[in-house]
């Protein structure tokens, strides 16, 4: 049972590998770097672990020089992992700068002035402040997704673990220290501190990996679902998309009104036809970003068909909405585009409709699009709005 605990964080480690090998299959698009990164924390964990127990190198002195850099070195790479996985990072100067921190004053408490009580408080504080700091750096994911909540509050438990476990079983240790080297070293495993030590790293070195690889796992399939519901040239949501964020889209906004805007770019056959299908798939990155850059990040565009866009956009009236389709229409009327002639002007059209509660989705769009069919037979380069049409808004 001795080896269990090092064995059992060696195998969270592969399974940090093979997940990582997985998500570079099913979602190559999604960042999971971090996932090796844990894989490294939980192997070094092991590899401190197992030199602890197993006394390699011999010798107190070079053994607990070993093991504790290692134990630090695992605690900087899951810090560095967590960060990661939100596109974040510590500072480059805080890695060096907490590991020699943390050991040369280990060092010095080995090798000049013993004292084993000083260097179980700067180890294990050590530790916990890395945690306590990770915790201030990604204070973010609290205010994420439910799996951000847990990654942080698994964090913080961590970081109150060493706390917490030091001072509550260093008594045990204190009790011994004035022995003789030989038998501090004989009755230090018998301590209730290291007991507590061995299975606090079981369970919680367990506890953390599970939570981990939930939140992997939950991410992966987060990643999953929005590759099937964003459209992959626009990056904009395609139809399925909205389908799927409508329902929380109108909880969300129940209390406001809602506008429908469809529209899509004039002439966009004659694009392809001009400068190649490749020319016409930038015109439409570049309008899709026109239009998720007007509006906000808590409204919903979608591509809808091939240069057609919906936009849901909360908190509107139809006048309001149709301010925003003007914005937009003035921006793409202005913008050249890569690639396309600079004495040829790219126009849209929009049509603008105020959701009603409890309609199907799909009906205010149709009636939306209803609305930009007229403006298009009017002449297109315009926005038409129910209730208020105009003829043109240059």
């Amino acid at each position: 049972m001795t080896f269990v605990p090092s064995a059992l964080l060696a195998l969270f480690a592969l399974t940090f590998c093979g997940i990582w090998g997985a998500c570079r299959v099913a979602v190559p698009d999604h960042k999971c770097d971090f996932l090796l990164i844990y894989g490294a924390a939980f192997l070094v964990f092991s590899m401190a672990l197992f030199s602890q127990v197993a006394s390699l190198p011999p010798g107190v002195a070079s053994n607990a020089m070993v093991s504790g850099s290692l134990y630090v070195g695992a605690c900087l790479l899951l810090a560095r992992g967590v960060l990661e996985r939100s596109g974040r990072t510590l500072p480059a100067a805080f890695y060096p700068m907490a590991f020699f921190a943390i050991l040369l004053p280990t060092a010095y408490f080995l090798y000049v002035d013993s004292n084993v009580i000083v260097r179980i408080y700067l180890l294990n504080f050590g530790m916990g402040a890395i945690f306590l700091y990770l915790a201030a750096r990604a204070n973010f994911l609290r205010r994420g997704t439910v799996t951000d909540r847990i990654l942080f509050w698994l964090i913080v438990a961590l970081a109150l673990h060493f706390f917490l476990r030091t001072l509550l079983t260093v008594g045990s240790v204190t009790a011994i220290e004035h022995l003789p080297r030989a038998e501090l070293i004989k009755d230090f495993g018998t301590t209730s501190f290291w007991n507590w030590s061995k299975i606090s790293v079981a369970l919680l070195g367990a506890a953390v990996g599970l939570g981990l690889l939930t939140v992997s796992g939950a991410d992966m399939i987060m990643a999953l679902r929005s590759e099937r519901d964003t459209d992959p040239l626009t990056g904009t949501l395609n139809r399925r998309g909205l389908d799927n964020h409508i329902l929380r889209f109108l909880a969300r906004s129940s209390q406001a009104p809602v506008s429908i805007v469809v529209c899509d770019i004039d002439y966009f056959k004659s694009i392809n036809d001009t400068y190649g299908h490749a020319v016409g798939d930038v015109v439409l990155a570049d309008f899709a970003d026109i239009l998720k850059k007007t509006v906000r990040s808590t409204d919903l565009v979608a591509r809808v068909g091939g240069e057609e866009f919906v936009l849901v956009l909360a908190g509107m009236t139809v006048q309001n909405a149709y301010g925003i389709a003007e914005r937009i229409r003035k921006a793409v009327q202005n913008r050249h585009f890569d690639q396309v002639d600079s004495g040829q002007i790219i126009t849209c059209t929009f049509g603008v409709t105020r959701y009603r509660k409890n309609e199907d989705l799909w009906t205010a769009v149709k009636r939306a699009d209803e609305i930009l069919y007229a403006a298009k037979k009017a002449g297109r380069n315009r926005t038409y709005a129910e209730g208020m049409q105009r003829p043109f808004a240059a």
